[in-house]
């Protein structure tokens, strides 16, 4: 499935802005520009390189999608969300605290990843009740789907390349759990070379006690340096895979296309760059003024290849996949 874009007629204004169930019911996103994204068969973007995919990964066996009921609730629901105060987004559960405290963390996320789409009444009734509650939000739910998707991408390239040894690095490796999870499943047919960067300690701390867990600490080799700083000692390293997905969100423009070429010139000859970002959509200001997450840098389609345009990244190899709740977009790209 890939996207287009296209300016708003006067009557889809009319629906999107006083009809919302019109975008919730039909797949149409409308973003805070004024545009309307649709997606069907047939169609790439107007207006940039035609050679680039963008697809909705949107297979209901692998991932959480809405169905017609909760978009009908969400019509409703997602309103009163983005206007909650934070304090009862605080006061609902116990992890909801956590989340709070923990925001733009690997942490967070952990908390959201560990879901398991079951209430759980363990610390009381209202805690499981109101802690489903918000881990079915649309922006939890877009979370876990791109943790499956980027497993899905990283298995692909795993297997894309004619050779047992392979060397991943994984840069802002806090939010590991997609590179650990994969390696520990091929670990017995690949030999694996995995280099884990933070500058956090209690990020690597936590990245060291995951690939721990899946019995591959052996093959982690961390370090704790701001990812510039890293890559800028490590030119003489090549890397078959560079995976950098939960950090993107928060790098500023000039400062990614920088990062880009860095990640370009570490990559080896068809080499893969798998990474993500956050798109704008219907629960942004619960995600940024009600959860505590309130530095975000949401990009569409176009940012995005405006971006990978800009670096050293060629057209022809360059792919985006989102998930199905359109929210979360994984770039793959080879060199």
């Amino acid at each position: 499935m890939v996207c287009y874009q296209r300016p708003l007629t006067t009557t889809q204004k009319y629906f999107c802005h006083k009809a919302p169930f019109y975008w919730a019911f039909f797949n149409i996103n409308l973003d805070y520009k004024g545009l309307l994204y649709c997606y069907d068969y047939n169609f790439t973007m107007e207006n940039l390189p035609k050679n680039i995919e963008i697809i909705i990964d949107n297979d209901p066996k692998d991932y959480e999608a809405n169905g017609v009921l909760r978009k009908l609730i969400n019509f409703f629901l997602i309103p009163i969300l983005n206007r909650l105060p934070s304090k009862l987004f605080l006061s609902s559960s116990k992890k909801a605290i956590a989340v709070y405290k923990h925001a733009t963390t690997h942490k967070a996320l952990e908390i959201i990843y560990s879901f398991d789409n079951k209430l759980n009444f363990e610390k009381g009734i209202l805690d499981g009740f109101f802690t489903y509650f918000w881990q079915k939000t649309n922006n939890a739910k877009a979370l876990r789907n791109r943790l499956k998707l980027v497993k899905k991408e990283l298995k692909k390239a795993i297997h894309s390349f004619n050779k047992r040894d392979l060397r991943i690095l994984n840069l802002a490796c806090g939010s590991n759990r997609a590179v650990i999870e994969v390696v520990g499943e091929h670990k017995d047919n690949f030999d694996f070379e995995v280099f884990a960067v933070d500058k956090s300690i209690s990020a690597i701390e936590d990245a060291q006690k995951l690939a721990f867990s899946f019995d591959i600490a052996h093959l982690l080799k961390t370090h704790q340096s701001t990812i510039s700083e890293f890559l800028d000692k490590s030119k003489n390293i090549k890397f078959d895979i560079v995976e950098m997905v939960g950090f993107l969100d928060y790098v500023e423009d000039n400062k990614a296309i920088l990062l880009f070429n860095q990640i370009y010139s570490v990559l080896t000859d068809n080499g893969i760059f798998i990474t993500g970002n956050i798109k704008d959509n219907s629960e942004r200001k619960f995600v940024t003024e009600v959860v505590g997450w309130p530095k975000l840098i949401f990009r569409n389609e176009t940012d995005l290849i405006n971006l990978l345009m800009n670096s050293k990244f060629k057209s022809s190899k360059i792919k985006i996949i989102y998930e199905p709740q359109n929210i979360h977009g994984v770039i793959i790209c080879r060199k």
